[in-house]
């Protein structure tokens, strides 16, 4: 009986892991609707976790427990019980609201309208933003409440991360009216299920950190196992481009004196150099072009526009687009409109549907030549800052100036960049143009106001500019790593190596501990920039991997010292992702939703569980690879201690893991309404938890004892969290998809 419970309740999670991956690939081809009412709000699904908490409560109380071991599995019990508490008995939908007028009409998310026991005036709807940018920081509704029966007027207020709390009733900002004069609130009342399911969360964080200091805890037996504080060795030791003649542009020093001005881009205000450096690398993968600096490649498409669309710098990448539209490796904007827009046909059937490899290469480089083209209009060129009604916004030479704009002001900002052709392009006065810049960077200090960043953010953009450090750092740590790593993997096969032993531990620990001071350099120089924790993309996310990772070697590479390999490459290889991939490393200001404190707590404890779990990968695949020769008996007892140490990072990963989830529900209970919305990051992030939480099962599951069957699950386990970091972000749908 005992073992047929332990059969159904390990049966039925991998039943749900299957069903809830394959929801997240069927949601990006269906919709999100079609999931949530075909699945995951459907009797079936809720049968299926019905089933498994059941036998498993069964089956966990049929022997003797620890207390912390009852308490957490309470605790997914409760969250459970809230979430059937949450769909029985809560009621929710939206309110849409016009200025002056009053509304008691709830429409409900199936559509039916019921009315209220109040009504909703709004008073006003605003929206801030970033100073001296017209990037969104906050949408606000302000509007007032007034009882049917009493007449009680109550004021109340919402804006993104600032919910509204009204007798037990939860109004969150949803959206607004393109006039400005209407805004939609969200409407949750869950007086209930909530309240159960929030209790259950705090019960899961108190269990979760109590597995990691409980005595009798797994965690603690395996600090004291006498294979780890043995522990093992680390054994190991540790282009120039062609300078072709180009098209014409300015000097070197009045494209210098150009990349010291300031311009608003992307929702802030920034030094041109920062949009030249981003602008080239774009068109042509590196912050040079030919000898030429990329404010001088940017400036020769401002003011030399003709000659530089026969230049070959726009790079294209995909094979065989060049093949099938008969483009060079490096293109010139002409060569893509010899014969007709050859991108063209390629880029309809991208928004029609069909996303195959030349058709996504086609349509990115559609963007980069659109980008070109915004050029001639001057919208990048929002360079000049006006004052008008206590307000500074940042405005390009062609833009409509605010009636009260100072006449003299406003004959300057119409005859700039004029005067910039007449000097830079017929007189080719290098003398008098840097004194002509000179001037419009005096304009921009003098009516800039607030929305000029300070000497000191300007000095760290400029440094964070010039100084590709990430670039270095991945070279360095993947180079470094994979010899260490290698080296180890010839020690533990042959046995021999002890007499360099030393020497490579204090090579290796020296490179990490520069790489952890440089890579920590880099993300305070962002943080300075953008004057927030740099963890709002997914760029910043995998710097702040990186980062994980090599503070969590440093930590315990002093007693495990052939974890320092495992650091090094890891944190590499997560550098190399950031470099390559599809992440953009612009700083940008965030969107209004995760402008919240609980974004930093929520992304660092994830961040620090991925960094652990990555380390149980790495242990999984050293094991495997070592398991390979003859010797059984020597490389079993290595396959052994490795899964210790993979164990060992194994819990409090998993703990944080709970925990950051744990964050994350309520920072989007109090953005959006709701702790949990079945979204595919979502989803993958519960997989991983349920996943990781049954390797620590092996007294239920024997084959976890057995060292190669553990690796073997871990590693495929590890597939899940790149599913979770990457596949959630570029390759589904979902909320998350902004990262």
């Amino acid at each position: 009986m005992k073992k047929a419970l332990k059969n159904i309740a390990f049966g039925v999670i991998a039943i749900l892991i299957t069903v809830m991956a394959t929801a997240t690939f069927m949601e990006a081809g269906h919709g999100t609707q079609f999931v949530i009412h075909k699945i995951y709000k459907s009797w079936w699904f809720a049968t299926l976790w019905g089933s498994a908490a059941i036998t498993g409560t069964i089956y966990f109380f049929s022997s003797r427990k620890n207390l912390y071991s009852i308490t957490l599995h309470c605790a997914l019990l409760l969250i459970l019980a809230g979430a059937l508490t949450t769909s029985l008995t809560s009621r929710t939908g939206t309110v849409h609201l016009r200025q002056g007028e009053k509304t008691a009409i709830l429409v409900l998310e199936s559509g039916d309208s019921v009315n209220l026991p109040f009504t909703i005036t709004l008073k006003r709807f605003t929206i801030d933003y970033h100073v001296g940018t017209s990037m969104p920081a906050d949408y606000i509704t302000q509007f007032s409440i007034r009882e049917n029966t009493t007449g009680e007027t109550t004021e109340g207020e919402v804006s993104m991360n600032n919910v509204f709390d009204y007798h037990g009733i939860r109004f969150f900002q949803t959206s607004f009216d393109t006039d400005m004069m209407g805004s939609t609130l969200t409407y949750n009342e869950d007086r209930i299920g909530k309240p159960i399911t929030y209790v259950g969360y705090y019960l899961l964080f108190v269990a979760l950190a109590w597995t990691l200091f409980a005595p009798t805890g797994g965690f603690r037996k395996l600090l004291k196992n006498p294979r780890l504080r043995k522990g093992l060795s680390v054994t190991s030791i540790l282009l120039l481009a062609a300078n072709a003649d180009a098209a014409t542009t300015f000097p070197r020093d009045a494209a210098d004196a150009l990349g010291e001005m300031l311009i608003e881009k992307d929702g802030r205000v920034c030094p041109f150099e920062t949009v030249a450096m981003d602008f080239t690398k774009k068109l042509y993968g590196k912050p040079e072009y030919k000898g030429y600096s990329a404010e001088q490649v940017l400036a020769g498409f401002i003011f030399f526009e003709k000659e530089w669309r026969d230049e070959p710098i726009i790079k294209v990448k995909d094979h065989k687009l060049r093949e099938t539209a008969r483009l060079e490796k490096y293109s010139s904007l002409n060569d893509f409109f010899a014969n007709g827009y050859i991108l063209g046909p390629y880029v309809e059937e991208f928004y029609k549907g069909k996303k195959t490899g030349v058709n996504k290469a086609a349509a990115d480089i559609d963007d980069r030549i659109a980008m070109i083209m915004s050029l001639r209009k001057g919208g990048w060129l929002k360079m000049f800052p006006v004052e008008s009604g206590g307000k500074v916004l940042w405005y390009n030479p062609t833009d409509r100036l605010p009636a009260s704009t100072d006449s003299v002001q406003s004959l300057f900002i119409r005859h700039a960049f004029n005067m910039i052709y007449e000097t830079g392009v017929y007189r080719r006065d290098s003398k008098a143009l840097t004194e002509l810049i000179g001037q419009m960077q005096n304009y921009q200090k003098k009516y800039g106001g607030a929305s000029v960043p300070s000497e000191t953010k300007l000095k760290a953009e400029h440094l964070y500019n010039n100084l590709p450090l990430t670039d270095w750092l991945f070279k360095t740590d993947l180079t470094i790593g994979i010899i260490l790593l290698l080296s180890l993997i010839r020690f533990m096969i042959s046995g021999e190596g002890h007499r360099t032993e030393r020497i490579t531990s204090v090579i290796g620990t020296i490179a990490l501990l520069l790489s952890f001071a440089t890579l920590s350099f880099c993300i305070a120089l962002r943080w300075t920039i953008s004057g927030r924790v740099p963890l709002g993309n997914g760029y910043e996310t995998m710097l702040a991997l990186a980062w994980c990772v090599q503070l969590l070697t440093i930590i315990a590479t002093w007693r495990f010292r052939y974890l320092l390999p495992f650091g090094m490459t890891l944190s590499g290889f997560f550098l190399l992702v950031s470099s390559i991939g599809q992440m953009n490393p612009q700083i940008t200001p965030l969107m209004p939703v995760l402008n919240s404190p609980l974004l930093s707590v929520h992304v660092s404890v994830i961040m620090m569980a991925y960094a652990l779990l990555s380390f149980t990968f790495l242990c999984g695949i050293m094991a495997l690879l070592t398991s390979l020769p003859r010797n059984k008996e020597k490389h079993y007892e290595q396959a052994e201690t490795l899964r210790l140490v993979s164990r060992l990072f194994l819990y409090p990963a998993l703990s944080l893991l709970g925990i950051g989830i744990f964050v994350g529900a309520i920072w989007a209970d109090y953005s959006w309404g709701r702790y949990w919305g079945w979204d595919p990051k979502e989803v993958w992030a519960l997989i991983n938890f349920l996943l990781y939480a049954i390797a620590l099962h092996d007294k239920s599951l024997p084959w976890l004892r057995r060292p190669v069957a553990y690796h073997a699950y871990m590693c495929l386990a590890f597939l899940t969290v790149l599913m979770t970091y990457v596949g959630a972000n570029y390759f589904l749908v979902g909320m998350h998809s902004y990262a």
